[in-house]
């Protein structure tokens, strides 16, 4: 396989438009633009990132794409413009941060260009900055006229970019500026930590705790403050580096996006819905990455790297480099924007989830479904392409390969056959089915079904928008409880409708193609017998699941996206329920097998930890490939092992007990013909879990939480009671 485009060329043929502008957010190249609009802070990153000394030329290219942002009535520059140039009204503000970078911008173009009069008026204008932040007591954003105050917050970013804009701009080791922007900073720190933001009142937003990519920034502050005399700076710059590595993400390796007060990492409603609006989800951001690295960089050049924190600063530097390398796109090039997990626990974010759920409305480069909007991970964001190439440079970043496949596993014919669901009924008194059946069809929405019945409900619940992921939840709970699924006709049309041209499915009409989605809808429909519908095109569909396997074997969730087991085993899945195969299958097997650990499970990539969610999904695949999982005697004892006194099962040894991670370890069970050690008293904890609406929550005695909850409750049940089709085990999850 050809290696990938480096980063720059990346950058210069697919993300600067005519006259060097530059879109916010692209799909995988410049065919696919996501966010056509343009940020002052991308115009401003281009030039700090993109031209080396000799590029003069472009230089001016994207000086002029920079002017376009010009104010012609007030000092400074709109923020944001639309894919014609025209200002939008929201764009009508003053960040003193993105202004800066904007005078840090010019000054950059008067370096390369040699022209004097952009030095001048860089100075000038992050003067006029300074004196906006001075006066207004670090303001988080001002109105057009920097007169008055629209956010009086106090953002760690904010001080921390003011302060590298004023070092690059300002000679010497004398600013009465720095001097304050430094006693500022010191009111953010909490131990080795730093707060994220500063409440109006100038003390912590407990709430919104620690932030990686601030927390990297602020690290280069002191840095840069350390070299202009500050004592205590590079202290504070390495402790805070080493307090971000202490959270690790430990499935995967790299660094989770923040931290609680008590720098715990956790899904927090209360920080999302009475905090400043946020995901609840931590994530992996692969721009949170790219100033690690920089940051590492910066404060490893302050001392000697065998001091106390070198070895620390340099792992972590290798950490944040490898998620760069990792999230690089195979073939088209660029870097994807991140990695996320939904949650299994009450607080843990565990479950692999190549999406940002609930991030606040007119987030750069999300969709809304319902109730909810989410960013795709797998769209390529201006200001992770640049900020990444100011790590990567010009290195094209070779692909993997994929593992040697030694000792293929025995074959086991798998007979995918999904014409019955249960061999029987659920025993009486388990579960109240009526009311949960009143609850189930109460999702109906248009053509298909929500995951929830509520139009419009509060907290983190779902609503009733209809989507391919709850369809598939319903319709397999229905025809599990021997129900008929009302207008299947409308449903198969609702389905197909989610098909994209590439051949993929999304969420809903028009939303970006996923494997996740693709593999809801075409088991949805397969199951309805819509195989052959005629508004189905399933070459398409079968060449974008195969454009989803990466150069390692496994696949991911998006052409050239990171590959795992959890994505492998849904592509998998559809291509079997659709009679096709995986082009690379013995790599994709190597890959599968790769994951597997000594305790007998497997983890979600080779070298990460086992878990019950990973398990069951690789050796899922490995069945539905018709291959009989290796050692599967030890993949029972690990996965029994898992049970906890009350009945459920932990997702990992060191783990919490886990309703979704329950549901894993029991179909991981199934499938290779056995059962937990303590069936009745996991009937009994997945029984317990039904809510007084009908639905099932993942707590007892909690609010009803979504379709998917009701599915894994009926689901389940129907394993534990030996009377579900096996075929149906492995390919309806």
């Amino acid at each position: 396989m050809t290696s990938p485009p480096s980063l720059r060329t990346f950058v210069r043929e697919h993300l600067l438009g005519e006259g060097a502008r530059i879109p916010a957010v692209l799909g995988r190249d410049s065919t696919d633009v996501i966010t056509p609009d343009r940020t002052l802070r991308d115009a401003a990153l281009a030039l700090l990132t993109l031209p080396g000394p000799d590029d003069a030329a472009l230089a001016h290219q994207l000086l002029g794409a920079l002017r376009e942002f010009g104010d012609p009535d007030l000092p400074g520059f709109r923020e944001l413009l639309d894919v014609t140039g025209a200002p939008h009204p929201i764009g009508d503000v003053r960040t003193p941060s993105v202004q800066a970078l904007a005078a840090w911008a010019l000054h950059r173009a008067g370096t390369l260009t040699g022209d004097d009069a952009l030095l001048t008026e860089a100075e000038s204008h992050l003067r006029r900055v300074v004196e906006a932040v001075l006066r207004h007591d670090w303001p988080a954003r001002l109105d057009r006229s920097a007169s008055i105050v629209l956010d009086e917050s106090g953002p760690l970013e904010e001080t921390a970019v003011l302060i590298l804009a004023a070092d690059a701009l300002t000679p010497g080791t004398g600013s009465a500026f720095l001097d304050a922007a430094a006693d500022r900073m010191e009111r953010y720190v909490h131990g080795d930590a730093v707060w994220d933001r500063l409440t109006p009142r100038g003390v912590p937003d407990t709430l919104r705790g620690h932030r990686t990519g601030p927390a990297a920034l602020a690290a280069m502050a002191w840095a840069a403050l350390h070299r202009r005399g500050r004592a205590g700076a590079a202290d504070r710059a390495r402790r805070v580096l080493v307090h971000v590595h202490h959270h690790q993400h430990v499935g995967t390796g790299g660094y989770w996006d923040r931290s609680s007060a008590d720098s715990a990492v956790r899904v927090d409603a209360v920080a999302a819905l009475h905090g400043r609006p946020d995901s609840p989800f931590p994530a992996q951001f692969v721009a949170d990455h790219a100033l690690l690295v920089l940051a590492a960089r910066s404060v490893a050049e302050l001392d000697d790297p065998d001091a106390e924190y070198g070895p620390v600063l340099k792992v972590l530097a290798q950490e944040a480099e490898a998620e760069l390398e990792r999230n690089t796109d195979p073939v088209a090039g660029g870097v994807f924007h991140g990695q996320g997990s939904w949650f299994s626990t009450p607080v843990d974010p565990t479950v692999p989830l190549a999406r940002h759920v609930m991030v606040p409305p007119r987030t750069t480069g999300a969709f809304a479904v319902g109730n909810t909007t989410y960013v795709p991970f797998h769209g390529k964001h201006a200001r992770t392409q640049l900020l990444a190439l100011a790590v990567l440079g010009d290195r094209v970043v070779a692909p993997r390969t994929a593992p040697a496949l030694t000792g293929r596993p025995e074959p086991d014919p798998f007979d995918n056959d999904l014409g019955h669901v249960t061999t029987g009924r659920l025993s009486e008194g388990l579960i109240d089915i009526e009311h949960y059946l009143r609850w189930l069809r109460s999702t109906a929405s248009g053509l298909g079904y929500g995951l929830t019945p509520y139009r419009s409900p509060l907290g983190l619940r779902s609503d009733r928008t209809a989507q391919t992921f709850s369809v598939l939840h319903v319709v397999s709970d229905l025809l599990a409880l021997d129900q008929p699924v009302p207008n299947t006709p409308g449903v198969l049309t609702g389905v197909f409708a989610t098909q994209n041209p590439d051949g993929g499915f999304g969420e809903q009409p028009g939303l970006p193609s996923e494997a996740f989605t693709t593999y809801c809808a075409v088991l949805t429909a397969v199951v309805l017998g819509g195989a052959d519908h005629p508004d189905f095109d399933r070459d398409a569909c079968v060449a974008f699941l195969r454009s989803c396997q990466r150069p390692e074997g496994g696949f991911g969730n998006a052409p050239g996206f990171p590959c795992d087991a959890w994505h492998s085993h849904l592509a998998t899945l559809t291509l079997v329920a659709l009679g096709a195969r995986p082009e690379r299958e013995d790599d994709l097997t190597a890959y599968l097998l790769a994951c597997r650990n000594p305790d007998g499970g497997y983890g979600n990539r080779p070298g990460s930890p086992s878990d019950t969610f990973a398990t069951f999904r690789a050796i899922g695949a490995l069945i539905a490939l018709g291959l009989r999982p290796p050692h599967a005697d030890e993949t029972v004892r690990w996965l029994r092992g898992m049970q906890t006194g009350t009945g459920g099962f932990r997702y990992r040894t060191d783990g919490a007990e886990s309703f979704v991670g329950s549901y894993h370890a029991i179909g991981g069970l199934y499938m290779l013909g056995a059962l937990p050690a303590d069936t009745e008293a996991c009937i009994r904890w997945i029984a317990d879990r039904q809510s007084a609406d009908g639905g099932f929550s993942r707590a007892p005695g909690a609010p009803s939480e979504t379709t998917d909850e009701g599915f894994i409750a009926v689901q389940a049940l129907h394993m534990l009671e030996g009377k579900l089709n096996r075929s149906w085990a492995v390919m309806m999850t």
